[in-house]
């Protein structure tokens, strides 16, 4: 049902990779995120959440590399003095490091623009003059049905080996070893509609639940048109005949409708139909 409307997603879902290193053992977490590439400006859609990474490295980055500097060459007694004056813990991270696969050329400054109240954001590249992305989303005028069948695409299970500290010069650095962090997509039906912190409709359910890697990614009818962003998982606990437990996880994402709003509010360039 979904092979061509898959194909034509793909063509503008791009992947954000993040290095964290933690603190103890310098061992670096790698992570995965998903990005729609809008318009041939490079403007980028996705979650709050995924666009705030790009905040959290360049706080963390500025606190943390000029500590590790200061503890360069010192002994373990004064390392020791050095964490407990920051408050630094085993599992503290202390470096980032973000890199957007194949949106832009050197994209360089990013203008990130969050909405007041949903899980949405746009990024704004400063270098539009190389956009590698030539196929856009178009996003559905009119509203989901509850019942009907969609398709969620986003990055998920990276296996990539792209960033390394380099402990001569305290930082992290990247090399390109392994790249590889297949697209996966799952499909479902809408369960529910959701208010937003407004009372208004701006959000729906899904029968399936949202991947690690995947908020930020589309969510696309059978004709492949986007009603939706993809933003994360609801877990419901419950009880059945008040004696077996069970989870359910449900995928949670926001209306092509409140996107699209949010779009034209920024001035930003998108297709509909």
């Amino acid at each position: 049902m979904f092979i061509e409307a898959i194909e034509e997603n793909i063509k503008y879902t791009r992947a954000l990779l993040t290095g964290k290193l933690i603190y103890q053992d310098l061992n670096i977490v790698n992570g995965i995120s998903s990005l729609i590439v809008l318009n041939n400006d490079g403007d980028i859609l996705t979650t709050a959440h995924v666009a705030e990474l790009f905040l959290i490295t360049d706080e963390t980055n500025e606190v943390y590399y000029p500590i590790l500097d200061e503890m360069k060459g010192k002994s373990k007694k004064e390392i020791a003095k050095i964490e407990e004056k920051y408050g630094i813990k085993k599992d503290t991270v202390i470096a980032l490091q973000n890199v957007i696969i194949d949106i832009a050329d050197n994209p360089g400054r990013l203008n990130i623009i969050k909405h007041v109240n949903l899980d949405l954001a746009i990024v704004r590249i400063e270098n539009k003059k190389n956009i590698f992305v030539k196929d856009f989303p178009t996003f559905r005028a009119h509203d989901l049905s509850i019942g009907e069948n969609i398709c969620k695409l986003g990055f998920a299970f990276p296996e990539y080996d792209t960033f390394y500290f380099d402990e001569k010069s305290n930082r992290i650095k990247m090399h390109n070893n392994v790249m590889h962090f297949p697209i996966f997509p799952f499909d479902g039906i809408v369960t529910r509609n959701i208010l937003d912190p407004n009372n208004e409709i701006s959000m729906f359910e899904m029968s399936t639940p949202c991947l690690p890697g995947q908020s930020g990614g589309p969510i696309f009818d059978a004709q492949g048109r986007v009603c939706g962003v993809l933003i994360g998982t609801k877990r419901i606990a419950s009880v059945y005949n008040n004696e077996m437990p069970f989870n359910l996880d449900l995928g949670i994402g926001i209306h092509a409708s409140s996107i699209m709003q949010f779009l034209d509010d920024n001035n930003i360039k998108y297709n509909k139909k």
